[in-house]
């Protein structure tokens, strides 16, 4: 299993590290580790998707969604 690191454009203050793993049966599953203000809080979980592009495409909207949330809490 072959990890894939990426990159993607988030929010200031917010920094965050995503690794893809393809799985044996061919699919892509991964986490998405992000930080606020430099301080490590939170890690999502990737379900397994069928494509390294659909599994991007994951990462980016949950990680979006999970931001756009937090910045809508006071205090976030």
């Amino acid at each position: 299993m072959e990890a894939t690191p990426f990159a993607i454009d988030l929010p200031e203050h917010w920094t965050g590290s995503f690794k893809l793993t393809q799985t044996p049966a061919g699919s892509y599953v991964g986490m998405a580790s992000l930080s606020f203000g430099g301080d490590p809080r939170w890690v999502l979980v990737i379900t397994p998707q069928l494509s390294l592009d659909a599994a991007m495409e994951r990462v980016r909207l949950r990680v979006g969604h999970f931001v756009r949330e937090r910045n809508a809490r006071p205090g976030a």
